[in-house]
């Protein structure tokens, strides 16, 4: 089946971020010219430049910001600006109360009940049509809802402190600033509520996330098919990011409420949830996921791309690729830079990657000047050769504490190179016999699996060629895009059908 249209949703990645999920979006764009994409980006605010040039098989791209703007009808709806007018004037109180108001508390009830992925859907798009009509931002910053907040999440607070020692009561109940914030938060994550994407035969979600509600609306509405494409554990990923959050219990609770209740609602809606790897898939049937939905397709690489190529730097050289992020724990590889010198003096280190979190960089900074390893690592700047980045490698390193199924892996296993990571989400499907796992924020075990390899050229060459052989048995850019194509087909004839 030709002429197929596909609305792909993505949050923070394509055509605005670097990193994997992006890598992974511009192949399959690419890779399928007979599709008719539209994108719909989540992006942190409208001033963002784009990362990447989509092809010619893009025919729109519906930017959603969340931060950075006032009115976000301006950027987000379809409609003139004397009908973006017109919708704030008629905006009431009377109305807001009236109308918004019931589908708005069963919205809260259902994000703190989290049970019915089925009705939430349903609610979603009861809000979304509210807005077609009546102004976001009036309704959102308006009395009736703040009330109505205010509310349900105190009577919420106190269910649940019900339940607690009479002592710990008094710390369940939210103050002004805990709903202040939270609502605050929810105001800038429904914006997504505001976009009218079009209809298209089917639709692809890159993250079990805020950018599939429109997804979900679409298959509520028209009941359009639907893919989710796990790359990381989205919500395993939020409760890492929330551990580190500082802020009360309440605002933390709200978040993970909301989160948990947005993820089971997209593996309830999808029709295949296509996970990048096999670990991924245990997150997706503890939230409600039918096995029969779940379809496992790995990522891919194009391996004429990235192919073996002799070192011509004599030095020792240990390389990273990853951004400069906490959940990449940078820290740990200055730290094993640092233990691994005090055997190697000769040995060199480098991140290539750019800056995510400006404030985690400035740590890793710190911490490098701390253990004096400003001669020996470089980092903080992307690279735009990333096949010669591993052609300068010895060892490749990753000490990530959460990935899915990463290119910097497979992408190094292509290439030959000798690859120590860390065994967490899929790395261990890919490596398997092929490198060397360690445990996270392992610095001796790291330090000791790179030493190894430092010290034994045999093993890192054994170990590449094994490496190469595996990715071309079973990691593939080609089958990944294959496996695509096969499910937008199906999908699309099965949806032409009904």
């Amino acid at each position: 089946m030709s002429d197929i249209s596909v609305l792909m949703t993505t949050e923070g990645t394509y055509p605005y971020g670097a990193g994997g999920v992006s890598t992974w979006c511009d192949a399959l764009l690419r890779k399928t010219p007979d599709v008719r994409y539209t994108l719909l980006p989540i992006m942190m605010n409208p001033h963002i430049e784009s990362k990447f040039d989509p092809p010619a098989n893009v025919q729109g791209i519906i930017n959603v910001p969340l931060w950075g703007i006032e009115e976000p009808a301006e950027f987000t709806a379809d409609a003139p600006f004397a009908e973006l007018y017109e919708r704030k004037r008629r905006t009431s109180d009377a109305q807001i109360e009236a109308q918004f108001v019931p589908i708005f508390r069963r919205f809260l009830d259902f994000v703190n009940g989290g049970a019915d992925p089925e009705g939430f859907g349903q609610v979603l798009v009861e809000m979304e049509d509210f807005f077609t009509v009546c102004d976001y931002s009036e309704t959102m910053k308006s009395r009736p809802v703040w009330r109505a907040f205010c509310e349900v999440m105190q009577a919420f607070s106190r269910r649940a402190a019900e339940a607690l020692p009479e002592a710990a009561r008094i710390h369940q109940q939210p103050t002004l600033f805990d709903l202040t914030e939270s609502l605050r938060w929810l105001y800038r994550f429904l914006i997504v509520l505001t976009v009218a994407p079009p209809e298209a035969d089917v639709t692809h979600t890159t993250a079990a996330a805020f950018c599939g509600i429109p997804c979900i609306t679409a298959k509520v509405r028209y009941g359009t098919p639907m893919i989710v494409t796990e790359h990381g554990v989205y919500l395993r990923e939020q409760n890492l990011f929330l551990s580190r959050f500082r802020r009360l219990f309440f605002c933390k609770q709200f978040l993970l409420n909301l989160i948990t209740a947005v993820v089971r609602a997209n593996y309830f809606h999808a029709d295949v949830v296509a996970p990048v790897c096999h670990y991924n898939s245990r997150w997706e049937l503890a939230h409600g996921t039918p096995p029969h939905k779940i379809r496992v397709i790995y990522n891919g690489v194009d391996p004429e791309l990235f192919a073996p190529a002799a070192k011509t730097d004599g030095a020792l050289h240990v390389v990273a690729t990853a951004r400069i992020d906490p959940l990449k724990d940078i820290e740990t590889f200055l730290r094993v830079a640092a233990r691994v010198r005090e055997t190697h003096g000769d040995v060199r280190f480098t991140v290539h990657g750019s800056v995510a979190d400006k404030e985690y960089y400035e740590r890793c900074l710190q911490l490098r000047r701390e253990l004096k390893l400003d001669e020996i690592v470089t980092m903080g700047s992307a690279v735009s050769d990333v096949a010669g980045a591993y052609a300068d490698a010895d060892v490749v390193l990753l000490t990530s504490i959460s990935e899915a199924f990463p290119y910097s892996v497979i992408e190094a296993m292509s290439c030959e190179r000798a690859v120590v990571a860390s065994d967490v989400g899929g790395v261990h499907e890919a490596l398997e016999d092929c490198g060397i796992l360690v445990k996270p924020r392992d610095v001796d075990g790291f330090a000791a699996a790179v030493t190894q390899l430092l010290d034994d050229r045999a093993l890192r060459i054994r170990l590449g060629r094994r490496a190469r052989q595996r990715v071309l048995e079973e990691f593939r850019l080609d089958h990944c895009v294959a496996s695509y194509l096969d499910l937008y087909q199906t999908l699309a004839r099965q949806k032409a059908a009904a």
